[in-house]
């Protein structure tokens, strides 16, 4: 087997190796009064297990906050976030997808963020609900 065949036979290799076995075709977050909402859509998915979805407050260290399995290609997701409210004082989080295959491999979307607003009211009943926890 010359060199040149060997190479060519290593970057295919390498090529195949790292195409996706979901791909998003779309990805939104957006408030929802006191929680966020996450809708995604796919067109290919191949040997995919699952989506586990991320939350961030500072963009940097991502915390899973639930999984939905993954249905096939050309599926409509979603997920509802309604524990930010149980989370510190911060109105600002960040989130992602984290997209893994059958075989444990994993890659992640893009990072999207979103601003929440809570009433007096809705912040003092998250107050009442963590003194009885």
């Amino acid at each position: 087997m010359s060199k040149l065949t060997l190479l060519f036979l290593l970057l295919l290799g390498s090529a195949v190796a790292g195409v996706a076995s979901v791909e998003l075709a779309d990805f939104r977050v957006f408030p929802v009064v006191d929680h966020s909402q996450l809708e995604w859509s796919t067109n290919a998915e191949d040997n995919f297990q699952m989506f586990v979805i991320e939350r961030s407050a500072d963009a940097h260290v991502f915390y899973s906050v639930g999984q939905v399995n993954a249905k096939g290609s050309y599926s409509q997701y979603a997920f509802t976030d309604s524990s930010p409210l149980d989370v510190d004082n911060s109105r600002l989080y960040y989130y992602r997808l984290k997209m893994v295959d059958r075989d444990g491999t994993y890659r992640y979307s893009e990072i999207h963020e979103v601003s929440l607003s809570f009433t007096a009211v809705q912040h003092t009943w998250g107050s009442i609900k963590a003194m009885f926890r």
